[in-house]
Protein backbone atom coordinates (compact mmCIF):
# COMPACT_ATOMS: atom_id res chain seq x y z
CA UNK A 1 0.00 0.00 0.00
CA UNK A 2 2.55 2.36 0.61
CA UNK A 3 4.81 1.33 -2.59
CA UNK A 4 0.85 2.81 -4.26
CA UNK A 5 1.07 6.08 -2.47
CA UNK A 6 4.46 6.77 -3.30
CA UNK A 7 3.67 6.27 -6.72
CA UNK A 8 0.46 8.17 -6.37
CA UNK A 9 2.70 11.08 -4.82
CA UNK A 10 5.33 10.96 -7.81
CA UNK A 11 2.69 10.76 -10.34
CA UNK A 12 0.41 14.10 -9.16
CA UNK A 13 4.04 15.73 -9.30
CA UNK A 14 4.81 14.93 -12.69
CA UNK A 15 1.34 15.64 -13.92
CA UNK A 16 1.45 19.07 -12.28
CA UNK A 17 4.79 19.75 -13.62
CA UNK A 18 3.79 18.64 -17.37
CA UNK A 19 0.66 20.81 -16.51
CA UNK A 20 2.56 23.91 -15.98
CA UNK A 21 5.40 23.28 -18.50
CA UNK A 22 4.88 25.02 -22.27
CA UNK A 23 3.70 22.20 -24.70
CA UNK A 24 5.56 21.46 -27.77
CA UNK A 25 4.21 21.90 -31.59
CA UNK A 26 2.96 19.21 -32.77
CA UNK A 27 2.01 18.12 -36.49
CA UNK A 28 -1.14 20.37 -37.53
CA UNK A 29 -0.61 23.01 -34.52
CA UNK A 30 0.82 26.46 -34.76
CA UNK A 31 4.40 26.87 -35.60
CA UNK A 32 6.47 29.23 -33.76
CA UNK A 33 7.33 32.49 -36.12
CA UNK A 34 10.52 31.56 -37.03
CA UNK A 35 9.53 28.41 -38.89
CA UNK A 36 5.63 29.12 -40.13
CA UNK A 37 6.48 30.27 -43.80
CA UNK A 38 9.40 27.78 -44.30
CA UNK A 39 8.48 25.52 -47.20
CA UNK A 40 10.63 22.41 -48.17
CA UNK A 41 10.91 20.93 -51.91
CA UNK A 42 11.25 17.54 -53.05
CA UNK A 43 9.15 15.71 -50.47
CA UNK A 44 5.97 15.41 -49.36
CA UNK A 45 3.68 18.01 -47.55
CA UNK A 46 3.48 15.46 -44.80
CA UNK A 47 7.54 15.79 -44.20
CA UNK A 48 7.93 19.02 -44.83
CA UNK A 49 5.05 20.01 -42.24
CA UNK A 50 7.33 17.36 -39.59
CA UNK A 51 10.39 19.45 -40.43
CA UNK A 52 8.71 22.61 -39.58
CA UNK A 53 7.55 21.18 -36.40
CA UNK A 54 11.28 19.74 -35.73
CA UNK A 55 12.64 23.36 -36.26
CA UNK A 56 10.24 24.64 -33.98
CA UNK A 57 11.32 22.33 -30.92
CA UNK A 58 9.32 19.05 -31.67
CA UNK A 59 11.21 16.27 -32.22
CA UNK A 60 9.45 12.93 -31.56
CA UNK A 61 10.09 10.88 -28.84
CA UNK A 62 10.32 7.70 -30.40
CA UNK A 63 9.62 6.53 -33.98
CA UNK A 64 5.54 6.02 -35.02
CA UNK A 65 4.29 4.40 -37.36
CA UNK A 66 3.20 7.76 -38.86
CA UNK A 67 6.95 8.91 -38.53
CA UNK A 68 7.61 5.70 -40.78
CA UNK A 69 5.34 6.30 -43.11
CA UNK A 70 6.48 9.68 -43.72
CA UNK A 71 9.77 8.65 -44.79
CA UNK A 72 8.36 5.73 -46.21
CA UNK A 73 6.05 7.99 -48.83
CA UNK A 74 9.37 10.34 -49.76
CA UNK A 75 11.08 6.79 -50.54
CA UNK A 76 13.22 5.99 -47.30
CA UNK A 77 12.95 2.73 -46.21
CA UNK A 78 13.61 3.14 -42.49
CA UNK A 79 15.70 0.26 -40.86
CA UNK A 80 14.15 -1.72 -37.78
CA UNK A 81 16.77 0.46 -35.58
CA UNK A 82 16.14 3.58 -36.63
CA UNK A 83 15.97 6.75 -33.86
CA UNK A 84 13.55 9.79 -34.70
CA UNK A 85 16.60 11.69 -35.47
CA UNK A 86 18.11 9.11 -37.86
CA UNK A 87 14.75 8.92 -39.98
CA UNK A 88 14.06 12.68 -39.54
CA UNK A 89 17.96 13.71 -41.19
CA UNK A 90 17.26 11.34 -43.64
CA UNK A 91 14.37 13.42 -44.71
CA UNK A 92 16.62 16.37 -44.65
CA UNK A 93 18.62 14.92 -47.04
CA UNK A 94 15.96 14.10 -49.57
CA UNK A 95 14.66 17.43 -49.14
CA UNK A 96 18.36 19.08 -49.68
CA UNK A 97 18.99 16.44 -52.66
CA UNK A 98 16.22 18.08 -54.74
CA UNK A 99 16.54 21.61 -53.55
CA UNK A 100 19.54 23.86 -53.27
CA UNK A 101 18.68 25.34 -50.52
CA UNK A 102 16.89 24.61 -47.77
CA UNK A 103 14.35 25.93 -46.16
CA UNK A 104 13.26 27.66 -48.95
CA UNK A 105 11.45 30.77 -47.79
CA UNK A 106 7.96 31.28 -49.67
CA UNK A 107 7.50 34.30 -52.24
Amino acid sequence: MESDDEFAHWAKLFASHYSESKPRPVLGEQLAPSSRGVQYTGITPAAGELLRAVDAGGVPAFVTGSLKQIAEDNGIAVGDQWTPNEIIEAIREKASIDSTERPVPPD
